[in-house]
């Protein structure tokens, strides 16, 4: 999965990757994010919260590690309460292009996606690279 995101006309996540549309029924993106989370162990806000703690930051952008082992940590391109708010699979990233006011997510499928807000995004994907890092086993 490249990234995912909520389609309130029908309730459901929307998980993508290449073509591939796959639709999740949830209460919200919130609530998809935090049963996989339960499913490696912690809870969304517990994750936040360790990230938190670890990177010794005092705001993160909402981001979540799934699975340490896959190195599936999830994060929004932009607010997460925004309506058209993306959750990102940084382990299936492959490069980004950055621009004054937007970047481009290259996928290993090789797929793209436009966001806004690169400064932001680059911020979050370097504090993910040292997050893993410091949390997997060599």
């Amino acid at each position: 999965m490249n990234y995912l995101y909520y389609e309130y006309k029908s309730s459901t996540v929307c998980t993508v990757k290449e073509d591939e549309k796959l639709y999740y029924k949830s209460l919200s993106t919130q609530n998809y994010l935090n049963e996989k989370c339960l499913l490696n162990g912690s809870t969304l806000k517990g994750r936040q919260e360790a990230f938190v703690y670890q990177m010794k930051v005092k705001k993160i952008h909402s981001c979540c590690c799934i699975h340490f082992k896959k190195r599936r940590s999830n994060f929004p391109n932009k607010s997460k309460k925004a309506h058209d708010c993306i959750w990102i699979n940084y382990a299936n990233i492959k490069d980004v292009t950055y621009f004054e006011s937007t970047c481009t997510i290259t996928f290993h499928d090789g797929s793209k996606l436009n966001c806004e807000h690169p400064k932001r995004i680059q911020q979050t994907l370097k504090q993910i690279f040292r997050y893993l890092n410091k949390n997997t086993p060599d």
